[in-house]
């Protein structure tokens, strides 16, 4: 790295310079005037002396500048990345050797240390630095070398890119669009083999991971088989319990693929296996591919309605029938008296039909059901004063008298939505019959809808939400919702509008907030196998405030026996767990925590599913490389051809050393080798002055 030195001059510098060599000059000639005491020579000398330390020191008293440039050279920097995905051997020809070929790679990255600037990296699901490669990555994500060199090398002077693959990915994006970003040669060392050898494979399975208990779920199966046409295989679907579906596919090409639509039954509640297999061909590629596991997650979702009505009325098989749409609820109907205590206690969800009414004030239906969830529905039949002592929401007070009213939708209720179709059609429909009086609110309450009585528009409530301590509950002001459902379907062929009311009104009932004080919950139910396990837990003290000074213990538990005993890190107020990368199958945990001498504990479960992406694809991509190498005017190799590497980046123009001129300014005064000779020549001219006898 030279240095130059340049004291930077104008024209008034240069007046200046000599006016200071002028005064020097002047000040050593009034010193050394012509006389006999001194010899003629010497007094020259010490004339020269002074002149130009006086000078000197008159020139620095201006403050010039001086002009430092620092010249530094940037060797062509070589990136060098190598594919360590588990494709490689799997796609790989029959001449390819793995450790002549690794060989290779450290021979070129020795060529090419000894003339650029190289670092190296391998990348399957994720980057790494170095080249110690082992194939057996479980993804492939090819930009994530663009990306980086993108990210941390593009104010670099980069000579070129080499990127040994075999073109298959399967994660990111496609490298062809990312490595336009890239201004400079790639060099693309194309591995496996693009001709399609036999083997049978389920590519792909798509289904929904959570399933209702009873009900059967769809899941559709992607086949395919290459270089197997006249063989048959049997597909198979089974679980713990034995063989679900049993059924033979034919292939009739070489390159065959077909889908399959099955039906499979959610017989038990919990996370269940389902595994998927197609029976083996002679001398297949590889075997893993032919089988896979889905986790579905089954869950009870069905809950028990009971409507209680004080008679026989149109709109118990209305509203009956808007929610037995939904399959996850199983609805009872009772009259009267006819209810029974463990009816009551084994429902999720009151609906009082006219209950209280006149004939029945319910006092044992309210009694056991107070932590229930209800509904109730107005009508001629309600006792009002009963009904306004039962329940937190609304008082009324009437006279019996009925009126009729049209339905009004709010704006502002954000409990749930409401299509704005169905919204639309409720506005239209027919009257209700509702309870004339009074209406008051006893607290918090979300309207859903007001009465219209005429065409005068009120505040009294038709349909509203609230809830208290233990429940949610809602009060639907009038009777007559069957001739909702009857026009619904005369005007719009369908029942959507009051199906979407019930239900949805159903749904939010039933749905209780969590209560818990000690939660822990995954980040998500299903994590991959090369995924790290990211655990949450919240811990509340009474007064329901997040507090983590107590130590949260868990344990994860697989069905093969394998046990992992974590703790808890705190995070603000509450915890997290990084359980890193865990093998793939079915987990669950129990984790407890004691916050005073109150214990803690609660249960829960996750999935890590087997990543078997590099095993679906076994074709080597060429074109890729071809057209990634030639877009970036690079050159698409093969193994055999990587001894010409270092000559063919010699030989390209663009890998060039780039020079650098980095220039700085300071004064010249600030250069201590001035102080050490102003202060040499004052000495030299003192000392023989001093020994030639002058003062």
């Amino acid at each position: 790295m030279p240095l130059l030195f340049q004291i930077q001059f104008t024209s008034e510098s240069y007046l200046w310079l000599l006016a200071c060599l002028g005064l020097g000059i002047a000040y050593a000639f009034l010193l050394y005037k012509p006389s006999g005491h001194l010899h003629k020579n010497l007094r020259y000398f010490l004339f020269a002396l002074r002149a130009i330390a006086i000078a000197s020191i008159a020139f620095l008293l201006f403050s010039p500048l001086v002009k430092t440039i620092k010249r530094t050279v940037e060797k062509p920097l070589i990136i060098l990345a190598q594919d360590n995905s588990a494709s490689i051997l799997l796609s790989k020809t029959k001449d390819f050797n793995r450790q002549n070929y690794n060989n290779q790679l450290k021979k070129l990255e020795k060529d090419l240390s000894a003339n650029y600037e190289l670092r190296t990296f391998n990348f399957a699901e994720e980057i790494k630095s170095g080249l110690d490669v082992k194939y057996d990555g479980s993804l492939t994500d090819i930009s994530s070398v663009f990306k980086l060199i993108d990210d941390q090398f593009s104010n670099r002077n980069i000579g070129a890119v080499i990127i040994g693959t075999d073109g298959i990915y399967n994660r990111g994006s496609n490298p062809q669009y990312d490595s336009k970003n890239i201004k400079a040669p790639v060099y693309t060392i194309a591995l496996g083999d693009t001709i399609a050898k036999r083997d049978l494979l389920i590519s792909n399975v798509n289904y929904n991971n959570i399933a209702y208990l009873g009900n059967q779920f769809q899941i559709g199966l992607s086949i395919e088989a290459y270089q197997s046409e006249g063989n048959t295989s049997m597909l198979t679907v089974s679980t713990e319990s034995g063989v679900l579906i049993s059924k033979p596919v034919t292939i009739n090409s070489n390159e065959f693929r077909q889908t399959i639509l099955l039906n499979l039954p959610a017989e038990k509640k919990g996370v269940q296996s389902y595994t998927i297999k197609l029976a083996a061909l002679s001398n297949e590629l590889s075997l893993i591919n032919n089988t896979q596991t889905i986790f579905v997650e089954v869950i009870d979702g069905r809950k028990n309605v009971l409507i209680i009505a004080n008679a026989p009325h149109p709109d118990i098989s209305a509203i009956r029938q808007s929610i037995e749409i939904n399959k996850n609820y199983s609805v009872k109907v009772r009259m009267g008296q006819e209810v029974s205590p463990a009816e009551i206690q084994e429902a999720g969800l009151l609906i009082l039909h006219q209950v209280p009414s006149i004939s029945n004030n319910a006092r044992d239906v309210l009694k056991l059901g107070s932590d229930k969830p209800i509904l109730y529905v107005l009508g001629a039949q309600s006792n009002i004063p009963a009904f306004s002592a039962s329940q937190s929401l609304i008082t009324l007070n009437s006279n019996g008298m009925m009126q009729e009213a049209t339905a009004t939708i709010k704006s502002d209720f954000y409990a749930f939505t409401l299509s704005e179709s169905s919204r639309t059609k409720i506005s239209n429909f027919g009257p209700l019959f509702t309870p004339f009086g009074n209406y008051g609110f006893k607290g918090p309450s979300s309207l859903l809808m007001n009465q219209q009585i005429g065409k005068l528009s009120t505040e009294k409530p038709l349909l509203l939400f609230g809830e208290d301590v233990q429940r949610r509950m809602a009060v639907l002001a009038g009777e007559g919702i069957w001739r909702w459902r009857l026009e619904d379907f005369q005007e719009n062929a369908s029942h959507e509008a009051i199906d979407e009311l019930i239900t949805k009104t159903v749904q939010y009932l039933v749905s209780a907030d969590d209560k818990r004080k000690f939660r822990v919950y995954a980040a998500k139910n299903t994590f991959d196998e090369n995924e790290h396990v990211i655990l949450n837990a919240e811990l509340y003290n009474d007064a329901f405030e997040l507090v983590n000074t107590p130590d949260v213990n868990i344990a994860l538990n697989n069905k093969n026996g394998k046990s992992y005993s974590f703790v808890f890190s705190r995070t603000l107020n509450s915890y997290q767990l990084d359980a890193g990368e865990l093998v793939a199958g079915e987990y669950n945990y129990t984790a407890g925590t004691t916050l005073g001498k109150i214990k803690h504990q609660t249960e829960g479960q996750f999935i890590i599913s087997r990543q078997d992406s590099e095993y679906k694809q076994s074709i080597a991509n060429h074109q890729l490389l071809f057209t990634v190498a030639k877009q970036n005017g690079g050159q698409m190799l093969f193994p055999a051809q990587l001894d010409e590497l270092p000559a063919l980046i010699k030989a390209n123009e663009q890998v060039k050393s780039v020079f650098y001129e980095n220039p700085k300014y300071s004064e010249l005064i600030d250069l201590k080798l001035l102080f050490f000779i102003i202060l040499a020549l004052l000495s030299l001219e003192w000392l023989s002055r001093k020994r030639n006898g002058e003062i």
